[in-house]
């Protein structure tokens, strides 16, 4: 079943057009949502994230005129800060900029938190004092602790030329008046979105409005082509939606892979259009088959019912923790790796038996195998050993200063574990011999208990140790300037690089040090646990 309509997304503008402002060039600035978020999908499953970039790469090849872009983007470097929006693109005549715009959004990956109003304080840095707008593209709303509405209140009693569009993008009911706000404090239209084709009518509603003299028919709508719009939409049955592929075929020949996520730049014609759902193995399921005439004054739009394929998704549990966190699973088949996913997304997939793989740590090689069916949606529940994050820390005695190197864990006279020094290491909880790796201070601590609880734990090891301090003195016995000595254990002669002048933390023990460059004679010492003591490396006769 599947009906085709022709729809036509030019719509006219409301407010007064920029250009009439003033006679710099119109200025579009676009302020992009990258925040984790951005991974959760829209009601036809699709990732926001996926769809959001590829409306973007289409709406910045729009033919603009004389018109300048830039682009800003928050949440795509690190994670829980409040101060990473970049702007990555800055004003440029939009012929000159799309192509950077289009590369940037091909090579995001959402991260971190949804720093709103720091960025669009930012922005109005960027604008300089010149009028403008700003389209922001958000799928959350403020997470940093301020307001972006009152924000933009204060903008509008003081007179700032720049307004904010906003276009919210796959939000919950109840986020939406929130963002609305915005919008009714800068005196424009909010726009809603919960698919690709929604996005872009949005962006195109924001642009007819502030350049509605670059209004133009759907075949000239992309700057230097003369393709048309072609939307294509999947349902299934009982009428939810569902992201769908697939090709325009004109006799055997394959004229235009389309996609659900993104208006189809198409030539006028009449073809046969071939669309499913894709599955993680890469074909379409069951696709259908049907004749479709694209128009080259509108923009054609085609919705069909497609079958869905079963579906497999997967959870980790932990000890008490029925949802922890997993890694990439592997999907395989007679031994040969036909797809990946992440533990926290569901996918699609053909029909058979496969077996899945993930190995979270080296504690947990896991594997489970199912049979999938047609109809079937199932949870793949993978049983972790627990494992808990451990962090050592072997500090000198009654000091903060840490004695270097990395760890290993040993029970019974196998090594367990390598530790890293700074970012610890996932180990199963029980009583371990703690090594420090430093042939300097080679330190053992026996029955160390790591706990089940909490999920990351950093423990500390205090060690008994003196502190040396190494001098240079002249054949007069005056100090000489510091440098570094070669400083070693027993009568080993190869030593560690050192520094003189400063205290160093050493385990009791004999000790070797020898001089840097220069005729000093070597000196071998003792250090006691607790001391406080220097050794002096004297220049020859």
């Amino acid at each position: 079943m599947y009906k085709t309509l022709v729809a036509s997304l030019m719509l006219a503008g409301v407010c007064l057009p920029l250009h009439a402002q003033t006679s710099d060039p119109p200025a579009l600035y676009i302020i992009f949502d990258a925040s984790g978020s951005m991974w959760g999908q829209l009601p036809d499953r699709s990732h926001k994230v996926v769809v959001a970039r590829t409306v973007l790469q289409d709406f910045v090849a729009r033919d603009f005129g004389g018109a300048e872009l830039a682009l800003r983007a928050y949440g795509h470097r690190r994670e829980g800060d409040c101060r990473d929006s970049e702007l990555v693109v800055p004003f440029g005549p939009a012929g000159a900029v799309r192509e950077r715009i289009s590369t940037f959004a091909e090579s995001l990956n959402p991260l971190g938190k949804t720093p709103i109003s720091y960025s669009l304080r930012q922005a109005l840095t960027d604008f300089g004092g010149r009028p403008g707008e700003i389209i922001l593209i958000t799928d959350g709303l403020e997470n940093c602790d301020e307001d972006p509405c009152a924000l933009v209140r204060t903008w509008r009693a003081q007179g700032v030329k720049v307004n904010v569009h906003v276009v919210g993008f796959g939000l919950a009911e109840q986020e939406k008046a929130t963002l609305q706000c915005i919008s009714e404090a800068a005196g424009t239209t909010y726009h809603d979105a919960n698919s690709a084709m929604d996005l872009a009518q949005g962006l195109s509603r924001i642009r007819e409005t502030v350049l509605p003299e670059r209004t133009t028919p759907a075949e000239t709508a992309f700057e230097g082509t003369r393709t048309v719009g072609f939307w294509l939409q999947g349902v299934e049955e009982g009428g939810g939606p569902i992201r769908v592929e697939g090709v325009l075929r004109q006799g055997e020949a394959e004229r235009f892979a389309v996609s659900s996520n993104h208006r189809n730049q198409v030539e006028a014609g009449t073809y046969e259009l071939v669309a499913g759902v894709r599955t993680a193995n890469g074909s379409l399921y069951r696709p259908v088959r049907q004749p479709v005439t694209t128009r080259a004054v509108e923009d054609t739009l085609v919705q069909v019912e497609v079958a869905v394929p079963p579906s497999v998704r997967a959870r980790f549990s932990s000890g008490d923790d029925p949802d922890a966190k997993g890694a990439l699973i592997r999907a395989f088949q007679d031994d040969r790796e036909v797809f990946t996913f992440r533990w926290f997304d569901e996918v699609f997939l053909d029909e058979g038996t496969y077996t899945f793989r993930t190995r979270p740590n080296r504690d947990n090689d896991l594997s489970l195998t199912e049979t999938f069916a047609a109809g079937d949606h199932k949870e793949l529940v993978f049983e972790m050993v627990q494992t808990v994050r451990a962090v050592f820390r072997m500090p000198a005695a009654g000091s903060e200063v840490l004695l270097r190197g990395n760890f290993e864990l040993w029970q019974d006279g196998e090594k367990k574990y390598d530790v890293h020094a700074t970012n610890g290491a996932d180990v199963v909880p029980d009583t371990y011999a703690v090594r420090l790796v430093n042939d300097l201070t080679p330190h053992v601590e026996p029955d160390v208990v790591v706990a089940a609880t909490p999920d990351r734990q950093e423990i500390v090891l205090p060690v008994p140790v003196g502190f040396v301090t190494f001098i240079y003195q002249h054949v007069d016995g005056t100090r000489a300037p510091d440098k570094r000595v070669f400083l070693a254990r027993g009568e080993v002669r190869k030593g560690r690089v050192k520094q003189s002048g400063t205290p160093h933390p050493l385990l009791p023990g004999t000790y070797n040090v020898r001089g840097w460059r220069g005729d000093y004679a070597p000196v071998v010492f003792e250090v006691r646990a607790g001391e406080e003591r220097e050794v002096v490396l004297r220049a020859r006769q």
